[in-house]
């Protein structure tokens, strides 16, 4: 998609241009402020359903804002489309202390390929240990996603 940076007085805007725009955001926000723990086995830590449309890119975060450890670990969190079992979208991993909290603030940007209901899930797997995501009213692990355009 080429960025419309040229505005013209008296041109018609057209719903082919109007279309193109971003969305905003596509399902409520997701949040949790319940204390919540992981180990080495994946587990689902937020999920949503959301109606993607082909072929616009959206932007999907996962916040978890306080992690901490049992002993020195990685916490990996993941994308995935549908359930733990579905495609893996994106992976990032975060050192994780028994000494220091800890933040995941994991983004993705993804195209959809065809219109539909899509649910994504937020991921967590810990590389040894159990890993806590201390939430509060203060601390919300949030899982969300922003429509930014046509692809």
């Amino acid at each position: 998609m080429a960025a419309n940076t040229t505005f013209t007085a008296g041109e018609v805007l057209t719903a082919t241009a109007a279309n193109a725009w971003p969305r905003g955001l596509m399902a409520a926000v997701v949040e949790s402020s319940t204390t919540d723990t992981f180990t080495t086995t994946e587990k689902i830590m937020l999920s949503f359903t959301f109606a993607a449309i082909a072929n616009r890119k959206y932007v999907l975060t996962y916040i978890e804002p306080n992690l901490t450890g049992t002993a020195a670990a990685v916490a990996t969190t993941r994308f995935h489309e549908t359930s733990l079992a579905g495609s893996i979208l994106q992976t990032l991993r975060t050192t994780v202390s028994t000494t220091y909290n800890a933040t995941t603030n994991a983004t993705f940007m993804y195209t959809a390929a065809a219109s539909g209901s899509l649910v994504i899930v937020a991921s967590a797997q810990a590389s040894t240990g159990t890993i806590t995501a201390t939430r509060s009213g203060t601390q919300l692990a949030q899982l969300y996603v922003t429509d930014i355009g046509t692809a």
